[in-house]
């Protein structure tokens, strides 16, 4: 591991389980014992799994082994698997625009397949994904977060995924990121 920020380390680390009160609470409890830092975080719950991926800065002198000490107790207690792991830094805008993917339609299998098979065909970067189905009928949503690399625009992508869209019956937008209201 490297450090950087100034004697400052970023790690890792994930979790995943049965849901149940608290599971937050006692990871972040563990890693303040080792004086971590939560910087960014990602949790979902779905069909009663819970899974949570955490960056955290840790001072130097605290690394994997120390983090999974801290927080191997508390796994252990709500059945969680637990990895820890270096964390390598973004590289901050190291590619091109980002914008948002949005699909919609009828369910059926493959539809995450095909959207980002086609994004990975033009080089895109999945930052973040959601999708769900939603209302009586069912209407499936797909949302996805891209970043592109230099050189291909919003409108380039939009223009490649709209045939694999309308060959499934779906609705389709792709619009820069910078055009989103938050």
């Amino acid at each position: 591991m490297v450090p950087y920020r100034g004697g400052v380390r970023e790690l890792c680390v994930t979790a995943v389980g049965k849901d149940r009160p608290g599971i937050v609470a006692a990871l972040t409890g563990g890693l303040l014992e080792v004086g971590g830092n939560l910087e960014d975080c990602r949790a979902a719950l779905l069909l009663g799994s819970f899974a949570i991926v955490l960056a955290v800065a840790v001072p130097d002198g605290v690394g994997v082994v120390e983090v999974e000490r801290a927080l191997a107790p508390a796994a252990a207690r709500l059945g969680l698997t637990l990895a820890v792991g270096p964390g390598e830094p973004d590289a901050g805008g190291a590619g091109g625009e980002r914008c948002v993917v949005s699909v919609y339609g009828a369910d059926r299998p493959g539809i995450v397949h095909a959207v980002t098979t086609a994004v990975a065909e033009r080089a895109g970067n999945v930052l973040d994904l959601s999708s769900r189905v939603v209302g009586d009928p069912p209407l499936y949503v797909l949302g996805i977060e891209v970043e592109l690399p230099e050189g291909l625009t919003a409108r380039a992508l939009r223009d490649h995924l709209a045939p694999v869209a309308a060959a499934r019956g779906l609705e389709l937008a792709v619009e820069p990121e910078s055009e989103q209201v938050i």
